[in-house]
């Protein structure tokens, strides 16, 4: 394997447990403002919902803002309840409320990239709201091994845009993409960020769903991922 400089990481599905903090965040929701409880289907027709959404900002075929709020419309007409602008703005504001003091780790995520970062400098690329995976990254356990965090929110575009590796060259000062290999769970905004600004990648593909991916290299777990580079 390649020697690298930099690992770029993920946050959701690669480091963070993003489906059990999705759950744990609508059942949140729902409980304080419905007084209602969620069956599994109901959560997976909202992660259903949200994840084709999410692609669709990646494709900018929608704005972030409209997506919250988009989200919650859909779903909730689903479940049969209100959608009136009030209702879905409070659902999604006490939904990212809950999530931004929800942390919850992938298995063997804090040994993993303890070790990687004895040889390596680590740093976040997420997609998402600035506040919210401060807040979840606040309640990691081994946040400090990170050397920086580049947040769409806060430069502006979101992977897969090449112009998000701007932000993590600001923070680097290193512009040569072959120091950099690129780690993360999606597809559409990992691993297409990493072709796109010609950088290698790895992809966690914890699914295991029979998909071929394009990426340089395929892991099931951040803890694999560890292995190979160590």
């Amino acid at each position: 394997m390649q020697e690298y400089r930099y690992l770029l990481l993920d946050l959701d599905e690669t480091i963070l447990d993003f489906r059990r903090t999705e759950e744990h965040s609508l059942r949140g929701m729902m409980r304080q403002l419905f007084d209602r409880e969620l069956t599994e289907a109901e959560i997976e027709s909202y992660d259903a919902i949200n994840a084709e959404l999410w692609k669709r900002l990646e494709r900018k075929e929608v704005t972030k803002d409209r997506l919250k709020m988009l989200r919650f419309e859909t779903w909730l007409r689903e479940l049969g309840m209100a959608t009136d602008e009030e209702t879905v703005r409070t659902a999604n504001e006490t939904y990212m409320t809950v999530m931004s003091h929800t942390t919850i780790a992938m298995p063997d995520a804090e040994r993993a990239c303890r070790a990687l970062a004895e040889k390596y400098p680590l740093y976040i690329i997420t997609n998402g709201t600035d506040w919210v995976q401060h807040g979840r990254m606040r309640g990691m356990t081994f946040s400090d091994v990170f050397a920086g965090v580049v947040i769409s929110d806060e430069i502006g575009c979101n992977k897969p845009d090449p112009r998000f590796f701007a932000g993590v060259t600001a923070l680097t000062g290193d512009e040569d993409v072959s120091h950099y290999l690129v780690i993360g769970d999606s597809l559409t905004s990992d691993i297409a960020f990493g072709k796109a600004i010609g950088a290698d990648t790895m992809w966690v593909n914890g699914r295991a769903n029979g998909v071929v991916g394009e990426a340089t290299y395929t892991v099931a777990t951040i803890a694999e991922a560890a292995d190979a580079l160590l």
